[in-house]
């Protein structure tokens, strides 16, 4: 075990951390304090995400996780970290397989796309383990059956409800009329429809979509440019990501002064890159110009970027140590349970936050239901 020292947190922590790979506590910080002991602490598997798009999602979350349960240094909790592969099935026997080897934990915290969430709780719920599942929120859980609740909190980003709120600010401050820009890994997930659920049901319209191109990046766009001219509509939403949003920032911005008077939006992460002029967002989670003083402190004091995931671990490790907290009983999966019965969110994103409990009702769910193209967690493909 290797513990985060004290004197690189504002406040100190009684975070353990067993590593599987990838970044480490003990490479990032330098030895200090000696390690409380953690013979009475709540042991937790902890799962971070291994991403083929996002190269640092997984470090990104794992310390953000790190950071938020540090805030509350008087909740002694061990993290056993898991890796979890991109595709659902490979990642499920990863952390089943950790659940497995370690009789002695009391719960499961970490990055599980609905997919992988399914197939975890199944395995644990037997074992009495309740589960933290963090996810993008780009695609819609299926309800659980009448009568069988589970012992599962959802966290989200919320891209569905994001990509919902995103039409609204489209339409009122652009216009009804809108060219879809999807990038190649995007198109199968729910949050796309709900942008053009949400956008129809307001009296907007889609006049045309453009899925990024495999092949030379050079052509990646051209079909874009070819609808924009094609339709002259009045926004372009970006739904990119990853490398190919950077891509598509500087295509963008090269092309700005050629491509019209359309105006531009997306989700957040459209703001990080260069565009050329001003873009609409909206989404779950605040800008780095728009950041708490206090948690941008935090961030900065630990060399943290200000990311999404990032941001979604600081979050659950700060509202995790919260609930443990009021935990008026001693480390216990039945104790767990209890204390996540009725999370609060709180951390870096305020009330922008998004959580669902054991009803598995899911907020900002459209009036029709949705059905996802892709199984790989959002992010991680």
């Amino acid at each position: 075990m290797t513990m985060i020292p004290r004197r690189h947190f504002l406040a100190s922590t009684s975070v353990a951390v067993s590593t599987t790979g990838g970044w480490s506590a003990a490479q990032a910080l330098a030895p200090s304090a000696p390690a409380r002991q953690t013979s009475k602490a709540w042991q937790l598997l902890a799962v971070a995400p291994q991403s083929h798009k996002v190269a640092d999602l997984g470090s990104d979350y794992r310390r953000g996780l790190e950071l938020g349960l540090a805030q509350r240094p008087d909740v002694a909790v061990q993290l056993h970290w898991v890796e979890a592969p991109p595709t659902p099935n490979r990642a499920a026997r990863s952390i089943t397989a950790a659940i497995d080897q370690r009789p002695q934990l009391h719960g499961v915290v970490g990055w599980m796309p609905p997919a992988v969430e399914a197939q975890v709780a199944a395995h644990a719920q037997p074992l009495g383990l309740p589960l933290w599942a963090s996810d993008t929120g780009a695609d819609l859980p299926a309800a659980a059956e009448p009568g069988q609740p589970q012992a599962v909190v959802r966290h989200s980003l919320d891209l569905c409800g994001s990509a919902a709120q995103l039409a609204q600010a489209v339409y009122q401050q652009l216009g009804p009329r809108a060219v879809l820009a999807v990038g190649q890994m995007e198109g199968g997930y729910d949050f796309v429809y709900s942008f053009e659920h949400a956008y129809r049901a307001l009296g907007g319209r889609v006049v045309a979509r453009h899925v990024g191109e495999f092949g030379p990046q050079s052509a990646e766009f051209d079909g874009l440019r070819t609808a924009v001219f094609s339709h002259r509509p009045d926004a372009v939403v970006a739904l990119y990501s990853g490398p190919q949003l950077a891509r598509f920032g500087r295509w963008w911005q090269a092309h700005a002064q050629s491509q019209g008077a359309w105006g531009l939006a997306g989700l957040p992460w459209l703001a990080d890159v260069h565009t050329g002029g001003n873009a609409v967002t909206a989404g779950a989670w605040p800008s780095a110009a728009q950041a708490q003083p206090v948690w941008k402190q935090r961030f900065e004091r630990v060399g943290l970027p200000w990311t999404a995931a990032a941001l979604m671990g600081a979050e659950a490790g700060y509202s995790i140590a919260a609930a443990l907290d009021q935990s008026t009983q001693g480390p216990s999966a039945s104790a767990l349970h209890e204390a996540w019965m009725m999370p609060v969110l709180q951390g870096p994103r305020a009330v922008s936050s998004r959580i669902t409990t054991s009803t598995n009702h899911v907020f900002n769910r459209p009036a029709t239901p949705l059905i996802s193209g892709w199984l790989n967690g959002y992010l991680q493909t």
